[in-house]
């Protein structure tokens, strides 16, 4: 479930950004508010408690608001919404330091850590911080406003204290990345073991129809990740939990076939042979809405057609065909043919394994059956286990 974490993560760092901005708007816009009217009633009395430039709160202020305004009227990606505030309080502290003409006006900076930080990205961190760093530094060396001479010692503990701000913001961050991972990891962990309800209660729905294909859905899964586990394409672990749903799922469309046509013992009519054709499509649509399927709509749809373009529903040929479907398709078959059916009884493990390296190049992906020759045994030891009447017998009274 790597892709839905990451989907996961992405969609909340957008709705994250959005939001902190605005928060971060409004609460620099009520330190301004509050400035201005601090300044304006010592300017009115003529009160000799400030040295902040009115003119120039007011112009910041005027500027937040009119940004605020239009992030709001206009849809602007977060990153840029965020980007802009970001480049907006680096000069806003560098025109407090420059206007207010305080000792203590060079404390501003160690605000930048913390603003960067609250968004959750270590780069943007990382960035922000050496930039605040670096301002930081300049003003005090070259631009000293203070009301008694800065030496190097209120220099150097100025940086030190700044790097202090920044490692702390650092770590604050580390932890918040830490809860959400893990709160990320919980969710996906819900939605797997839901998905896996979802996938068995169907699995229970289609074989409930027909107990000749009892266990079916469940040996396909195995064989299919059997030569998924020596396929390049699947080295990925959610790949191959994908191809494994994909497998006990790729029969789900028969839920919508009449029981008469499903289990009737003799051959099947052309009109009963294309309801039976239905099921790869009705299958593809059911599993496309329901969230965290839609992967595997290829599969479903397409394990019926042939590398030979013979096959249904679309008539795909060779590499057209997705590769899921391909596997899908060998699987398919070879537990067909060695199942016992209302219409025949099943064929020998090795008569069946040879029927697919008969179809190579014609109804199965040549290359695939080319790994397929070299998993004799191993899909020998699925057939023996998942044959076990033992074993069925107590999966067909949990089952009932």
């Amino acid at each position: 479930m790597v892709e839905f974490e990451q989907q996961l993560l992405d969609q909340y760092f957008h709705e994250h950004r959005s939001k902190i901005t605005k928060t971060l708007i409004k609460i620099i816009a009520f330190f301004l508010f509050i400035s201005c009217s601090w300044n304006l009633v010592f300017d009115i009395f003529n009160m000799p408690y400030s040295r902040a430039n009115l003119f120039m709160l007011l112009v910041f202020l005027g500027i937040l608001i009119g940004f605020f305004i239009i992030i709001n009227l206009v849809k602007i990606n977060s990153q840029i919404q965020q980007f802009l505030l970001l480049v907006y309080c680096v000069f806003l502290i560098i025109g407090l330091y420059f206007g207010s003409g305080y000792t203590e006006s060079w404390s501003y900076f160690l605000i930048m850590p913390l603003l960067a930080g609250i968004y959750g990205e270590r780069r943007l961190l990382i960035y922000y911080s050496i930039i605040g760093g670096l301002l930081l530094t300049l003003v005090s060396i070259n631009f000293s406003t203070s009301t008694y001479i800065v030496d190097s010692i209120d220099i150097s503990n100025r940086i030190l204290l700044y790097l202090i701000l920044a490692a702390f913001s650092f770590l604050i961050l580390t932890t918040f990345h830490l809860i959400f991972s893990k709160q990320v990891a919980m969710v996906t962990k819900s939605m797997e073991k839901t998905i896996e309800q979802v996938v068995n209660s169907f699995i229970v729905s289609i074989e409930a129809k027909d107990l000749y294909t009892f266990g079916h859905s469940e040996r396909v899964s195995l064989y299919a990740v059997e030569l998924g586990k020596h396929l390049i394409e699947y080295k990925d672990k959610n790949e191959l939990r994908k191809l494994r749903l994909g497998a006990l799922l790729h029969d789900i469309g028969k839920i919508n076939i009449p029981e008469n046509i499903l289990t009737k013992t003799r051959s099947l009519t052309v009109e009963e042979y294309e309801v039976i054709q239905t099921h790869p499509v009705v299958g593809a649509r059911m599993v496309e809405r329901i969230e965290g399927l839609q992967d595997l709509k290829s599969g479903v749809l397409y394990h019926h057609e042939r590398w030979d373009g013979e096959g249904y529903p679309a008539k795909l040929k060779g590499l057209e065909i997705p590769l899921a479907a391909r596997i899908l398709a060998i699987v398919d078959a070879f537990d067909a043919m060695t199942s016992t059916r209302s219409y025949r009884c099943e064929m020998k493990f090795d008569e069946a394994f040879q029927h697919l390296l008969d179809g190579k190049g014609t109804q199965f992906d040549p290359d695939l059956i080319d790994v397929v020759s070299t998993l004799h045994f191993n899909f020998k030891k699925i057939y023996s286990s998942s044959n076990d009447p033992v074993k069925e017998f107590e999966k067909l009274t949990d089952f009932l």
